[in-house]
């Protein structure tokens, strides 16, 4: 089961544990929508992707 939810759209990482309505993750397009299992997974789309934590839902990957 995917514990995070990367919008490859907007570069953006939602902890699903921790989703809330600000996420507005049924808003996100399918095509859009890549599951992780492994928190080492959203390090290295951090790290060469510049994708980010969500500010709500993922707020210790956050950065900007």
């Amino acid at each position: 089961m995917p514990n995070y939810l990367a919008n490859t759209n907007t570069k953006e990482i939602h902890k699903l544990a921790n989703v809330v309505t600000n996420c507005e993750i049924d808003k996100m397009k399918p095509e859009h929508k890549k599951y992780l299992e492994y928190e080492f997974q959203v390090d290295s789309l951090i790290k060469s992707e510049g994708y980010n934590g969500c500010y709500w839902c993922y707020r210790e990957k956050h950065t900007d």
